[in-house]
């Protein structure tokens, strides 16, 4: 699993919107999805940007990849 895929993960089971984001970061919507989607990488800050906007340590989701590769 990879970050964004755990990210994604995150932001379905608690409902958040990548509108919600992109205006929390002020991006476009296009670009979160392309992030979020695994189609573009993204920079350790976006990543904690995102992580700021939703309010969720970015360890929680470093935790879910390091868990899923010892797995």
């Amino acid at each position: 699993m990879t970050i964004a895929q755990s990210l994604r993960n995150y932001l379905l089971s608690h409902g958040i919107k990548q509108t919600f984001i992109a205006e929390k970061c002020g991006w476009s919507k296009q670009k979160v999805n392309c992030i979020v989607s695994g189609k573009r990488k993204m920079s350790a800050e976006e990543f904690s940007l995102i992580c700021k906007s939703i309010g969720a340590p970015y360890e929680l989701f470093l935790d879910n990849v390091a868990a899923q590769d010892s797995a």
